[in-house]
């Protein structure tokens, strides 16, 4: 399992010739859990970078979406590699399994997808910023067509819509089997609600939602500001 909180690490975006392997990790406390657990929780993932250098950069957020969109879930952990061998050192790592065994009799679901950043475009600094985490399961014989329709028109969407600070995109490669059919990860950031208040009923979002809508099992949206 993979989990993280906090604070970033010396920030390392993505870009097209740097790309990174983006790992989101979204769970929900059980009811039972106190305010000091889930708290606790937090804290040990946000130390995990200290402890394993492999991570390279690390935000968390709690749910800010309001789409109603985020199936439950209340917290999301972004961490990421620079190569698959630092999500192999990561993963079995004594301090993350430390993390996983006080994580486990509070939580109640998780989810995780694994990405490489692909087509990353726009700000390289991240901080402060509104990010916006989009997962698709796609229908059982959604054609490769279809999916690529999909991908071009999304990758599109930054040069149609300026409040779009920085995106990036890709399909999971996770080796844990967390994903819950969810096979795309897209990652659109804004600099505050407002950007995103331009995104959502613009005529470029909406015609990429007429050509998504047809093929989708469930989606995931997860909005959060790093720390917060």
């Amino acid at each position: 399992m993979t989990f993280g909180c906090s604070s970033s690490t010396d920030s390392e975006s993505a870009s097209a010739d740097n790309p990174l392997l983006r790992h989101v990790v979204l769970f929900k406390f059980k009811d039972s859990a106190s305010d000091a657990q889930v708290d606790a929780i937090v804290q040990a993932f946000g130390e995990l970078p200290s402890k394993i250098p492999e991570v390279v950069e690390y935000q968390w957020g709690t749910d800010v979406s309001i789409e109603g969109k985020a199936n439950g879930f209340t917290h999301c952990f972004l961490v990421s590699f620079a190569d698959e061998a630092g999500r192999d050192v990561y993963l079995p790592h004594p301090a993350h399994k430390a993390f996983v065994d006080l994580l486990l009799p509070s939580l109640d679901k998780v989810t995780v997808v694994d990405f490489w950043s692909t087509d990353a475009q726009g700000a390289s600094n991240t901080d402060g910023k509104l990010r916006h985490v989009v997962l698709f399961d796609f229908k059982e014989g959604t054609t490769e067509e279809s999916l690529n329709a999909i991908e071009t028109k999304f990758s599109s969407l930054p040069g149609d819509i300026p409040e779009i600070a920085a995106y990036e995109w890709g399909t999971n490669n996770s080796p844990e089997g967390l994903d819950d059919g969810y096979t795309h990860g897209f990652l659109v950031t804004f600099n505050d609600e407002a950007g995103r208040q331009a995104y959502l009923p613009h005529p470029s979002h909406k015609e990429f939602g007429s050509i998504v809508r047809p093929n989708v099992e469930k989606v995931l949206v997860f909005d959060f500001y790093n720390g917060k």
